[in-house]
C-alpha cells in the first residue's frame, strides 16, 4: 500500500475514533454498556499493538472496560502516535514485528500489516457500536471514509 494511502487510512481512524467518542460522550450516563464495551475494546486492542510495536507490556487487556474519560484520555494519548507510524519509510513499512499474540503465541508481521490490521478492526467495531446505538434508540455518528474526504476538502 502507498504511504500517503495509510497516512489517509491513520487519520481517518483517528477522525472517526474522535467522532464516536463525542457521541458517547454526548449521551453520557445512557450510553449501553456494550456500545462501551465495544469502544474500549477498540481502543486498547489500539494500545496493545503500539505496546508491541514499541516493544513494551500493554498497560491494558484486550477486553478492559473504561469510562468515556479514561476512553478520551486513552484516545487522545495513541491517535498521533499512529499517524508518525504510518509516515514511517517503505522500508520501516516492511521490517517484521515480533511480538506475542493475546494467547501468548509467538508472531511474526510487518508494520504495515499491523497498521492494515488496526484501521480494518477500529472500523468492524465502529459499525458495531452504530448497530448497538440503534438497537437502543440512539443516533450513531457517521463513520464512513467518504465523509471524511468530504469533510477533509473542505
Amino acid at each position: 500500500m502507498a504511504a500517503d494511502s495509510l497516512l489517509k487510512m491513520a487519520a481517518y481512524t483517528s477522525w472517526a475514533n474522535q467522532r464516536v467518542l463525542e457521541t458517547l460522550e454526548k449521551i453520557g450516563d445512557q450510553v449501553p454498556a456494550t456500545a462501551l464495551h465495544l469502544f474500549s475494546h477498540l481502543l486498547n486492542a489500539e494500545v496493545i499493538w503500539l505496546s508491541r510495536i514499541q516493544r513494551l507490556d500493554s498497560p491494558v487487556q484486550v477486553f478492559d472496560d473504561h469510562t468515556l474519560t479514561e476512553c478520551r484520555r486513552i484516545h487522545e494519548s495513541t491517535f498521533e502516535r499512529f499517524i508518525g507510524l504510518a509516515d514511517a519509510t517503505p522500508e520501516e513499512l516492511e521490517a517484521e514485528v515480533t511480538y506475542r499474540t493475546s494467547k501468548g503465541e509467538p508472531f511474526s508481521n510487518s508494520l504495515e500489516d499491523i497498521l492494515l490490521q488496526i484501521f480494518n478492526h477500529g472500523t468492524y467495531h465502529r459499525a458495531q457500536i452504530a448497530r448497538d446505538l440503534r438497537q437502543n434508540g440512539l443516533e450513531p455518528v457517521n463513520t464512513d471514509y467518504i465523509t471524511y474526504v468530504r469533510q477533509s476538502v473542505k
